[in-house]
């Protein structure tokens, strides 16, 4: 890394630009990664959640729409408190579950 942060004194500064935002570009794409792969875990955990209560009460568990999420789409980054405690509402439910 000593390397990297040594830049020419002239046209270094373009290149320490190109280097940052090529940085920031990729911690851009890393988040977005990861914000998909826990849309993928959270439906998961639904589907698992209504299967378990399924197999135990012998009835369907209501989710509302069980559809897939949309991964790719940036809906949702906004911190949004309803869907935050209704997420831990859920969760804390499904903990108790598994209690008893």
């Amino acid at each position: 890394y000593q390397r990297e942060l040594f830049w020419a004194p002239v046209g270094g500064l373009f290149a320490q630009i190109a280097f940052l935002q090529g940085e920031r570009k990729g911690q851009e794409n890393l988040k977005k990664d990861l914000v998909r792969r826990i849309k993928m875990l959270e439906y998961a955990l639904k589907q698992e959640r209504a299967k378990y209560h399924k197999l135990k009460y012998g009835t369907e568990l209501n989710q509302g729409d069980m559809k897939p999420p949309n991964y790719d789409s940036d809906e949702g980054n906004e911190t949004e408190v309803q869907p935050q405690q209704n997420s831990q509402l859920i969760w804390k439910q499904g903990r108790q579950l598994l209690r008893q």
